[in-house]
């Protein structure tokens, strides 16, 4: 009988320590990573990367056609690109880690196969913007009747959404800010903590999607992109 009630409070003891034992395997589990990125840190360094396409464009923009405008959307961060950074990431890494997904291309880190991994990063930049401009703009066209930009008068442009020249001036930007500025971007973001990288995640982020959205609705029922404000000279 004694070894009866040993037995019982054994079990017990057990059935009160499960809920504390999965208590704590919750609070140890990790969060969802992109590659290593926490994703909320992400998240918050693709808000980044769509306040560098707005500065990006207008750039341009002013200094081949003196025009400083919103780009079609009231906030200035242009969604877009931070899409193209999570497409970027998420599918080759940086320059230096170059992989396809979760493969490696080089294991060995040898003096040519770093150049080689450069070249072949900014190969690929090169070709998804020239194929992605021409696919996006022919999109809009087909479907929304808005021609969003025209290259057409850009010596080497490639039907009127893209050129040999603003496509190496774009993927050079990329391929740069890939190689030396993302990762510290990155290191620094995450000194931020997860609960400001959330509220702006939240707060920001979220109004820069529905400010997407807002546009796309705009075009496609009435044909036109918005124009908020504009500054020429």
């Amino acid at each position: 009988m004694e070894h009866t009630g040993v037995a019982a409070e054994d079990a017990e003891m057990l059935c009160n320590e499960e809920p504390e034992s999965k208590a704590g395997a919750k609070a140890k589990r990790k969060p969802p990573t992109i590659f290593g990125y926490d994703i909320r840190y992400f998240f918050v360094g693709m808000i980044v990367f769509a306040f560098f396409g707005f500065c990006a464009e207008n750039i341009g923009r002013m200094a081949v056609q003196h025009i400083f405008d919103c780009r079609h959307q009231i906030l200035p961060f242009l969604f877009a690109y931070g899409i193209a950074l999570l497409a970027v990431y998420v599918f080759m890494g940086t320059p230096d880690e170059l992989r396809f997904f979760n493969i490696r291309i080089f294991k060995e880190k040898t003096p040519l196969k770093r150049v080689l991994s450069h070249v072949i990063y900014f190969a690929v930049i090169f070709v998804f913007i020239l194929g992605g401009e021409i696919a996006v703009g022919t999109i809009y066209e087909e479907f929304a009747g808005v021609i969003l930009w025209d290259y057409s008068n850009i010596p080497t442009h490639i039907t009127r959404y893209t050129s040999i020249i603003t496509t190496l001036l774009y993927g050079g930007g990329v391929y740069l800010l890939m190689a030396f500025a993302f990762k510290p971007m990155m290191r620094l973001i995450m000194k931020m903590g997860t609960k400001a990288a959330t509220i702006v995640d939240c707060t920001l982020g979220i109004a820069i999607v529905l400010d997407f959205i807002a546009t796309i609705v705009i075009m496609f029922v009435t044909g036109s992109a918005p124009e908020y404000w504009s500054v020429a000279w």
